[in-house]
């Protein structure tokens, strides 16, 4: 029995099982920030408490249970240099999104900024001998297809705002591209794949973490009256609700699911596929959320998109 469940562990269905469960979990993330200005919590606050607290468990972790590190200091700083760099990006970008979707029309802008997920697995073909096949071809497809149809759901687009909303969605396009490369670059590499989860845990945490701290620096220097939105958010106690309901789940599937997950398909020749089966998981459990707990009405279209996406997920996670 132990060996069967050491070998689903080391598999590619392990893989894949995580990608889905972490996946899903991503839509929490939405539901949060979508809810938090709802109570007066500044979202870049919910952010900041949220990696203290997930770099204060991940170093409690490593100082007692002292994991193993089997690679070389070089190898160790530079992966986790390269995961902070990553979320240290992920956050400008939030609030690079949140800015245009004040201006645009949501669901186009998270299209476009969703479909950046195409690049890891452009990335993976390039440079990590990911096999691209024609099942693979039509998932991506189906996909990207989805993102399509999800954006011509709604449009807010505001009058006089000149465009701006493609500018910055396109920011994010570029920055999503280059971050989700970053975050799933090491998992290729056998000699980073020995890093701790715990470790890496910590690493991204800490890029969010310096991000935010850092941006409501200026935030306070530019504008003095933004210490005061930051106070009131601390004593908010829906603050603290959002940050406990976000780690939770953030800090348990990152030391069991994510980093093992990427790490089994990145070995296997599928780290290219680690965010399309993601971020098309985050889609379905997102749908799923606005209709069940926000109440939204289901249109025809997000039905499609929603059956696009699925059969696209299980294309691309068929074995090559």
């Amino acid at each position: 029995m132990f060996e069967m469940f050491s070998g689903f562990l080391n598999s590619v269905y392990f893989g894949i099982t995580a990608m889905v469960i972490v996946g899903s979990s991503w839509c929490l993330v939405g539901l949060v920030m979508g809810d938090a200005p709802k109570k007066n919590v500044d979202t870049s606050m919910v952010q900041f408490f949220g990696a203290a607290f997930s770099c204060l468990v991940s170093l409690i972790l490593w100082i007692t249970a002292i994991p193993t590190v089997n690679c070389s200091l070089s190898v160790l700083f530079l992966a986790c240099g390269v995961y902070a760099l990553g979320t240290f990006m992920n956050f400008h970008m939030l609030q690079f999104m949140s800015a245009a979707m004040q201006l645009g029309p949501n669901g186009v802008i998270w299209s476009i900024i969703q479909s950046a997920f195409i690049f890891p697995f452009i990335g993976g073909i390039l440079f990590f001998d990911v096999k691209f096949t024609f099942l693979r071809g039509i998932g991506i497809f189906l996909l990207l297809a989805a993102l399509f149809c999800f954006g011509r759901v709604k449009d807010n687009s505001v009058k006089g705002s000149d465009g701006k909303w493609k500018k910055l969605a396109f920011i994010c396009f570029g920055i999503v591209a280059i971050q989700q490369n970053l975050t799933t670059a090491p998992s290729y590499f056998e000699e980073a794949r020995e890093i701790p989860s715990i470790i890496r845990t910590l690493a991204n945490s800490f890029g969010v973490l310096l991000a935010a701290a850092i941006s409501n620096g200026i935030k306070i220097s530019r504008q003095p009256e933004f210490k005061e939105v930051l106070k009131k958010s601390f004593f908010n106690r829906h603050l603290w609700k959002y940050v406990c309901a976000l780690q939770f789940f953030s800090l348990i599937f990152a030391y069991t699911l994510q980093f093992p997950g990427m790490d089994v398909m990145a070995k296997a020749g599928l780290g290219g596929m680690c965010y399309p089966t993601m971020v098309g998981s985050c889609i379905v459990s997102f749908t799923l959320s606005s209709v069940f707990i926000l109440k939204e009405k289901v249109r025809k279209i997000q039905m499609a998109a929603l059956v696009l996406c699925i059969l696209g997920l299980i294309l691309i996670c068929l074995p090559a």
